[in-house]
């Protein structure tokens, strides 16, 4: 009898599988919180009709650590809309520094983080649209950023931390009044928040691949709430580069900024992954430098964006028609600070919402592989030399080390009990024990997910074969990697 526990994740494969195919500015004093209260009336041109935008103005933009994007400071402000020149109201001028604006599902508030001094931790805030009614969401004493807004008064942000000097971050999860933060990611590979997707799942970027010390190039990922599913949207592996900046279009697509390796200053090309494509296509032209891009009403989208010809690395903002390529008229423009991050102030669909079936007294988690053998790297798409077992390493205090090896069946498939929350990765050993593939990639398990997986890098957009694969058939009891018979007891 097909174990019943284990349907869901083989079947959550098997339909991954069919679907997946996802500056230094010029310089200027910083301004005063008393200052900043009137420092954007500034006028600006919008396009008729145009609802409210919410967006981050700063006298310096640069591209380096999360947490110092803006050394001189940023603030929120906040446009009236409509069809005449218009007024910016600044919505923060009680922070140093104020950045990623996250517009509530109902549009009647805004999620933001902010640094109150400089050198002060970033934290999360929320407050009403018109700037009122500030509360502190996060009390973590590292840096909090990125937020995004959850279904079931929950939301999701950025944390970083300082390892061996570096800057290291994770993605959080919390209730709405900041109770029951928890991480949900537990690897290398500096992961950030870039968006909330429709269908619940989160949207991230990291390294890729997710190892420590991956700096040249960033993919995008996705997973659930919890932290279960994480998955690569797209194996973008044509040329390095780091994807980051994204969001979601009306029609599902992805479009982000792509940076190439060696790039400095701020932002970066327009790109897209449409909906069922399995790469993604550019869509700035010429030398624009683009950040930030947000969608706007109808399939257009609001970007910052520059041009290094120009002579000056200020960011304003314009609209971008992703059908044609092209820029339109200036949505706004000033003359002495950039403008980025824009977000219009209008409801959108709240996102669904994955209830979590993990049990939070197991300390262990399970992965069971379809066939290894399927491979995207092989030219035919399969790994040709016999596999005969699988190698499990975990890295801890920065240093791999082996917790053991499993059967792999002939039909390529095996069942694996690891610990929960912890990096791992597997290699595939021929019957001499010498490594055929080995992942590079470090992964997890949360505590009692079934976690599935076709193959071994396998091909995205190919389906595997329907069939109920030996090592689930011959004994439904996982081999134990690094875990104890008692912990395995308590999972199931």
């Amino acid at each position: 009898m097909k174990p019943p526990r284990l349907l869901a994740v083989l079947v959550s494969s098997v339909l991954l599988s069919a679907i997946a195919t996802g500056t230094r500015a010029e310089s200027q004093a910083i301004p005063t919180a008393k200052s900043r209260s009137g420092i954007a009336k500034r006028h600006s041109p919008l396009a008729p009709q145009q609802p409210p935008i919410i967006f981050v103005q700063a006298p310096e933009i640069s591209a380096n650590q999360l947490a110092r994007r803006f050394p001189q400071g940023s603030w929120l402000v906040r446009t009236a809309g409509g069809s005449a020149a218009q007024n910016v109201v600044n919505l923060t001028p009680e922070f140093f520094a104020a950045a990623d604006p996250q517009v509530s599902f109902d549009a009647s508030k805004v999620l933001f983080s902010a640094q109150p001094q400089p050198g002060a931790p970033w934290q999360i805030w929320e407050m009403r649209v018109d700037g009122s009614a500030k509360r502190q969401v996060t009390r973590l004493e590292s840096d909090c950023l990125r937020p995004g807004y959850l279904a079931h008064e929950a939301l999701v942000f950025t944390v970083v931390t300082a390892e061996g000097g570096r800057p290291v971050s994770q993605i959080y999860v919390a209730s709405l009044d900041g109770s029951e933060a928890h991480p949900i990611t537990f690897g290398p590979g500096n992961f950030q928040v870039e968006t909330v997707l429709k269908d619940g799942r989160i949207l991230v970027s990291a390294a890729s691949p997710l190892a420590p010390g991956t700096q040249e190039s960033g993919g995008l990922y996705v997973m659930r709430h919890d932290g279960t599913g994480l998955a690569s949207f797209r194996c973008e592996h044509r040329q390095p580069a780091r994807h980051a900046q994204a969001a979601e279009l009306a029609d599902g697509s992805i479009v982000f900024v792509k940076n190439t390796p060696g790039q400095t200053g701020a932002g970066g090309e327009l790109a897209m992954i449409r909906r069922g494509a399995l790469h993604n296509s550019s869509l700035s032209p010429g030398a624009a430098v683009s950040w930030s891009p947000r969608p706007q009403e109808g399939a257009k989208l609001i970007v910052a964006r520059t041009n290094p010809a120009s002579g000056k690395s200020k960011f304003d903002l314009y609209t971008f028609d992703p059908a044609s390529g092209r820029f339109g008229e200036p949505v706004f423009h000033d003359s002495k600070l950039s403008s980025v991050q824009a977000a219009p102030v209008t409801a959108h669909e709240v996102p669904r919402w994955y209830w979590s079936t993990l049990n939070p007294q197991a300390r262990a988690g399970h992965f069971v592989c379809l066939d290894a053998y399927q491979s995207a790297d092989e030219p035919t798409g399969r790994i040709a030399a016999s596999v005969a077992r699988v190698r499990l390493l975990i890295l801890e205090n920065g240093e791999e080390r082996s917790l053991g090896e499993a059967p792999v069946e002939s039909d390529g498939s095996f069942y694996v009990g690891v610990p929960a929350d912890k990096p791992v990765r597997f290699e595939l050993l021929n019957n001499f024990g010498a490594v055929i593939r080995a992942q590079r990639s470090w992964i997890w398990a949360r505590p009692g997910e079934e976690r599935g997986c076709v193959g071994c890098h396998e091909d995205k957009s190919v389906a595997p074969e329907n069939r109920w694969p030996l090592a689930l058939r011959r004994f439904d009891t996982p081999t134990r990697l690094g875990v104890e018979a008692e912990t395995m007891r308590v999972a199931h």
